[in-house]
């Protein structure tokens, strides 16, 4: 089994096929052909209702983490103070 290919796309380039759609320059065909990102990943990001094209662009792929990253970092450091 050939493992999984993700995200293999640049940021600059979604945020921009991100737009053109948004901005009716382009469909979401013609869009994914052009710049050549993936068509459904293109139509998610452009449906999001996240105003914000650079927050769209930069999410991280996978679970989402239960606890905010902060309050990890806060029990860490608490466990780490507790040895």
């Amino acid at each position: 089994m050939s493992p999984k290919r993700r995200k293999l796309w640049k940021e600059e380039v979604m945020k921009a096929a991100i737009i053109s759609v948004r901005n009716k320059i382009m469909g979401l065909q013609r869009a994914s052909n052009t710049f050549n990102v993936p068509k459904y990943t293109l139509k998610d990001k452009v449906n999001n209702k996240e105003e914000d094209v650079d927050k769209l662009v930069k999410t991280k792929l996978g679970i989402k983490p239960v606890l905010p990253f902060e309050l990890e970092d806060s029990l860490v450091s608490y466990c780490l103070e507790m040895e």
